[in-house]
């Protein structure tokens, strides 16, 4: 099977191997790049996988051979990546990620937030609060990509959103209060924040 993902951005490289290798059982994913950090990223997710794969470079694209199923498992191995009763709250408290350029912080959060759908298992719970809400109200984008989200919760901070008079605008979710946060915040047994 063959993924072109030449000119395309960080992570959708590594989420068209992923759904490559999903697809199949046995045989060879080879992946078509031409950028180095997206070269290095598709081998650490390779790896990451416990799959073997093989490198070459011609005119500044890469190739990458990854191959699955040609391994003998071990109980231990089929048991990892699978979902455990984990409740996992991620909690999102502005709708950009790190401290620096706010609009490269905005498309983080956005890949950050398209992408929990490709992770193995999904959080219980996302609570945003702050600036986070508008992930929930006015993003297009992480709107999508929530609703997508089959049984996890997602619930916006109420405050917040009147602060920002917003209250009108949650296109996916609940509305919470501090005390449900709180609550789900606890009862948590891992927290993730964003």
């Amino acid at each position: 099977m063959k993924v072109d993902a030449r000119g395309k951005e960080c992570p959708q490289p590594v989420v068209m191997t992923k759904k490559a290798l999903d697809s199949i059982e046995e045989g060879i994913v080879t992946v078509l790049l031409d950028s180095e950090i997206s070269r290095d990223n598709v081998l650490k997710f390779a790896q990451s996988q416990g799959l073997s794969a093989d490198v070459s470079e011609k005119n500044g694209e890469f190739t990458i051979e990854i191959a699955k199923g040609f391994t003998c498992a071990t109980p231990a191995d089929e048991q990892a990546g699978k979902p455990d009763d984990t409740k996992v709250v991620l909690y999102v408290g502005s709708e950009s990620i790190g401290s620096g350029d706010c609009d490269l912080g905005k498309k983080l959060m956005n890949n950050f937030i398209k992408n929990i759908e490709n992770m193995n298992y999904l959080p219980k719970t996302i609570i945003c609060v702050n600036s986070g809400v508008f992930l929930t109200t006015t993003n297009d984008e992480t709107i999508k990509a929530l609703w997508q989200l089959k049984g996890v919760n997602v619930l916006s901070c109420g405050t917040c959103l009147e602060y920002f008079n917003l209250e009108d605008d949650l296109q996916v979710g609940e509305i919470t209060d501090a005390y449900t946060v709180m609550k789900k915040l606890f009862d948590a047994d891992k927290v993730i924040r964003l």
